[in-house]
C-alpha cells in the first residue's frame, strides 16, 4: 500500500494536476484501486481538488503531499506528517460543523 501511495504522489509531482483515470493509465493499474487510494489521499490532505463536476474530478498535489514525497524519498519517518494531516483534518471538520 505504501508503494502505491508513493507511486501516485510521484505521478502528481511529475505530471501536475490530473484525473484519477489519467493516474490509472500512467501506472497501468485498475481504475477502482487508484480511485479509492486518491480519495483517501484527498481526505488526508495529501491532494487538493482543483475541479469537480459530477463524478469527474481533477486533483493536484498539496503542500502536505509534497512534504510526504520529500520524506519518502529521504526515507525519513512520515509519522509526524500523518499526525499533522489527521490534526488538520480534525480542525477543518470542527470548523465545518461550527458553520452548520
Amino acid at each position: 500500500m505504501v508503494t502505491l501511495v508513493k507511486s501516485i504522489i510521484e505521478v502528481f509531482a511529475d505530471s501536475g494536476p490530473m484525473s484519477p483515470g489519467d493516474v490509472a493509465q500512467k501506472l497501468s493499474m485498475p481504475r477502482y484501486k487508484i480511485l479509492a487510494t486518491i480519495q483517501c489521499l484527498y481526505e488526508f490532505g495529501f491532494l487538493d481538488a482543483l475541479y469537480s463536476r459530477g463524478s469527474y474530478k481533477i486533483y493536484q498535489l498539496s503542500v502536505l503531499g509534497r512534504k510526504f514525497l520529500e520524506k519518502a524519498k529521504s526515507e525519513e519517518s512520515i509519522k509526524e506528517l500523518l499526525e499533522e494531516s489527521i490534526l488538520n483534518n480534525g480542525v477543518q471538520e470542527n470548523k465545518s460543523h461550527a458553520l452548520t
